[in-house]
């Protein structure tokens, strides 16, 4: 009949061990994580070692012989207590004659007769020990008289044993499951003591492994042990591991009492108490070991040297200590702009200081708290990574982490490149945020990987914040589309993340960026003029008027002033008493700056160039002259219009859009000026779906210039063929409204296929406010384009070949006037007109005449009859 004894007054504890469970009715415990190695430092200020730590526990919930297990003793004591309860009958009776089994029941390899020298104690067990105390005792020298089979019958004696609480401790696991001798008899005694366990004795396993999945590796690895396979694999799979524990890294608690015994028994110096707390809260951010944190202190317990946030960043052993002391909050509450985000964590804790005003009262116990878990959508450089640092603090300031600290994770910290390696990625990756924030910026990834691993990631993730809860904070980030879809990759992804937690983080307005340039340049040293500021000013204005979807915010502003510190340095060498000037503004970022317009003149005469274009001309010389007047009176630049190129082939519409880029930028009402140009083939697709983002595609790539769109009507001439081409139109049209000011669109076509194309959206009226009329050249400008070209390839036109010419044209143009090509058919002429001469010199070539550069009459082919050769 087991022998009720109540559990002694807890003695001296460590946080670490307070989510062991010694009571849960599994047949084992099993220990693991990166803090079983480790020293502690309990609550009476004691530096104790993982054996010291144990007996206290066990010895508090009420077990009374506490026995330990190592390949070098298989059975030793740390009390005499549990020694003597160990002999037979227990400490009220004597030990048995030298030479008698302690235990009748129990064989050893001499029958029941003990080995000579077997000591005091006898049966096998090691000599009397001290209680685990201060320091503690190290375990005695190994008996020689105890094999690994009698060490298995001795320790399942003890736990079949009613009479007395026993809990059998394995400190080394690996060791002994790795090394023993008598695999058959402890793996039968394993699943023995399973069917026979009660919540009386305790098989406690200690692994020195990071995770229990590692545990589970191992242990499946040796293949002797299944049973305790089939333990941990349950522990692993189950959402209450009563049977498993984890014990972790030290926290601030632990810390601070490392501190303390350091300062009262080695001498280390607090530089200033009032920095005590962050310094603690700033250590325990970083998951490292209390002995780690023990031999760094006691570099500073010299008479040099003192504890200081200052001392340890010099150090480079923390990163968190604020040298100005503010809290999270403040520094939060500092930062520019973001007032969407301060607001959710303003709202957070309001709520989290009436909760715990309730629970004060007795009220709202049951209730289960929110999800603490955090969405961050937003464009780069926006303090996403900034606040995500901030969160452990502020939930560990709200008694919602017990750390706090951040362990930021990409894609190679959670997927692997093998099947079945991806979980154990994952799992190790949080088990080093536990009590902490992960932060997985572009967490999209997960979900966009097609042949990875990706899902398998998210469901070991999705396992672990349901598991863990209480002890991790996951915060994902990635730009604001691309995380939508990322929620919607998985339906569990939803219920961790509550929509109230999904926090937008806005691109920074104007005079946000331009303070955080200041700043920056402040804390570079430098110190602009009045003069620089103003034009930095209208450089960031530039910058993010013309901003894409990829556009750094912060980030960008560091790049300018970094590259601004450039350039004054060049110039000033050691003379760094001097401001920076509008000089030191690198010449790439001046061309946000609004230049006076240019004469229009000299803007146009690029298109002297050109024969007939005086509509085009005109169209665009009154851009120039309104923009002239708008600077003249003050109001500056002006959203350049979308423009209707109407008219037949070889008019010049392709070749003047090219131009219009060009000029545009030169007028400063375009950043780029460059030209996307497209058909109906790059914005149409063939299946439903693909038509929208085509026309997106092609906008996003031709921002800040032209997106000139030839043969435009054929968007809407496919009536029978599919509604595709109305899709794009549709998708056009509030993309060019949305855009003003950054995307000029020409659409060129024939003039009266244009009107329909135009009647085709009632927006795109309104949209395209400038039309350019490209009629048909005359006869004249026909003949001085043949002029003009045929120069351009070193040739003349003879005597009466412009004649001859004319004639053609006007026979060819009569022939077929809706597919003359104008300029297109003078080329194809001058093509025909070089081979007729090719052929005339390939006669006179024999007579050794030089090649001729004059066309003559008989060089022009004979007027075409019927349809002519130019065409579309």
């Amino acid at each position: 009949m087991t022998q009720a004894v109540p559990s002694p007054a807890p003695g001296p504890g460590v946080e670490r061990f307070a989510g062991v469970s010694l009571r849960s009715g599994e047949p084992f415990t099993v220990l693991y994580g990166p803090g079983v190695d480790d020293i502690f430092v309990d609550t009476g200020y004691q530096v104790c070692h993982l054996e010291q730590t144990l007996w206290r526990l066990l010895r508090a919930e009420g077990y009374e012989r506490i026995v330990f297990s190592s390949t070098a003793n298989p059975v030793y004591f740390r009390d005499t207590d549990s020694r003597d309860l160990s002999r037979r009958g227990g400490p009220e009776r004597p030990a048995p004659p030298r030479g008698v089994m302690r235990n009748p029941t129990l064989r050893g390899p001499l029958g029941n007769l003990l080995a000579p020298g077997a000591g005091a104690a006898g049966g096998g067990a090691a000599a009397p020990q001290r209680p685990a105390g201060v320091g503690g005792s190290a375990p005695p020298r190994p008996d020689a008289g105890i094999s690994d089979p009698f060490g298995v019958m001795t320790l399942t004696g003890y736990l079949r044993q009613r009479q007395h609480r026993t809990a059998v401790v394995f400190s080394h696991a690996e060791e002994i499951l790795r090394h023993t001798r008598a695999a058959r008899q402890l793996a039968g005694a394993m699943a023995d003591w399973a069917q026979h366990s009660d919540d009386s004795n305790l098989w406690l396993m200690v692994f020195r492994k990071p995770s229990l999945e590692e545990v589970e590796r191992f242990v499946e690895a040796i293949g002797d042990f299944p049973l305790l396979t089939t333990f941990v694999q349950e522990q692993r799979s189950a959402q209450d591991r009563g049977g498993a524990a984890r014990i972790g890294y030290p926290e601030a608690a632990e810390l601070e009492r490392l501190i303390h015994e350091l300062r009262l028994r080695r001498g280390l110096r607090i530089a200033d108490w009032r920095e005590l707390d962050p310094v603690v809260r700033a250590l325990s951010a970083h998951p490292r070991k209390a002995r780690t944190w023990r031999r760094r202190l006691l570099e500073l317990a010299g008479p040099e040297s003192a504890l200081s946030g200052a001392e340890l960043r010099s150090r480079g052993w923390v990163e968190s200590v604020v040298a100005d002391g503010r809290s999270p909050w403040e520094r939060l509450s500092s930062m520019p702009g973001l007032l969407p985000v301060k607001r959710h964590f303003e709202k957070m804790r309001a709520r989290v200081t009436a909760e715990r005003a309730l629970r004060a009262q007795g009220r709202a116990n049951g209730a289960e708290p929110p999800s603490p878990h955090l969405v961050f959508t937003g464009n780069p450089g926006t303090g996403k990574t900034t606040v995500a640092r901030l969160v452990g603090e502020m939930y560990r300031d709200l008694g919602m982490l017990s750390r706090g600290h951040l362990i930021e994770a990409g894609m190679r910290d959670l997927v692997a490149g093998y099947i079945g390696q991806t979980a154990p990625l994952t799992d190790a990756t949080v088990d080093r945020a536990l009590d902490g924030v992960l932060f997985i910026d572009e967490a999209y990834g997960l979900s966009d990987q097609r042949d990875g691993f990706g899902d398998e990631a998210i469901q070991a993730l999705l396992k672990r914040m349901e598991d863990d809860r209480g002890r991790l904070v996951v915060v994902v980030a990635g730009y604001p589309d691309k995380m939508k879809e990322f929620m919607a990759a998985n339906p569990g992804l939803a219920s961790r993340f509550d929509a109230g937690n999904v926090i937008e983080f806005p691109d920074y307005a104007p005079d946000t960026l331009h303070a955080i340039l200041l700043r920056r340049l402040s804390e570079l040293g430098l110190c602009p003029d009045d003069e620089c500021e103003e034009q930095l000013g209208r450089i960031v204005e530039g910058m993010n008027r013309t901003k894409s979807s990829t556009f750094g915010n912060a980030r960008e502003m560091r790049t300018l002033a970094d590259s601004v510190f450039n350039e004054w340095a060049d110039r000033v060498s050691d003379r760094v008493d001097e401001p920076v000037t509008p000089e030191d503004v690198p010449e790439r970022y001046r061309a946000h700056l609004e230049k006076p317009a240019p004469d229009p003149r000299e803007l146009l005469r690029e298109l002297d160039a050109y024969v007939g274009l005086g509509p085009v001309r005109s169209a665009l010389e009154d851009l120039a002259n309104r923009l002239r007047l708008r600077q003249a009176r003050g109001q500056g630049r002006f959203a350049p219009p979308h423009l209707l190129f109407a008219g037949p082939p070889g008019t010049g519409k392709t070749t003047v859009a090219r131009l219009v880029g060009r000029m545009l930028r030169e007028l400063g009402l375009l950043h780029r000026g460059h030209v996307v140009e497209v058909t109906r083939a790059e914005l149409v697709g063939r299946h439903v779906g693909e038509t929208a983002p085509m026309v997106k595609q092609a906008v996003q790539s031709a921002l800040d210039g032209v997106l000139f769109i030839d043969e435009a009507y054929s968007l809407v001439s496919d009536a029978g063929r599919s509604d595709f081409g109305k899709e794009a139109i549709d998708t056009l049209t509030p993309e060019m409204e949305l855009w003003r000011g950054r995307l000029v669109v020409i659409a060129a076509g024939y003039p009266r296929e244009m009107d329909a194309f135009v009647e085709s959206n009632p927006g795109l009226r309104s949209r395209f406010t400038v039309r350019v009329p490209f009629p048909h050249y005359s006869n004249g400008d026909l003949l001085e384009i043949l002029r003009r070209m045929a120069a351009g390839e070193g040739y003349s036109l003879g005597s009466g070949t412009d004649a001859q010419a004319a004639r053609w044209l006007e026979a060819t143009r009569a022939a077929s006037p809706s597919d003359f090509g104008n300029a297109r058919t003078v080329r194809q002429l001058l093509e025909a007109m070089e081979g007729r001469m090719g052929a005339r010199y390939a006669l006179a070539a024999a007579d050794g005449m030089g090649a001729p550069s004059e066309f003559l009459p008989e060089d022009i082919p004979d007027p075409p009859v019927g349809p002519g050769p130019g065409g579309r």
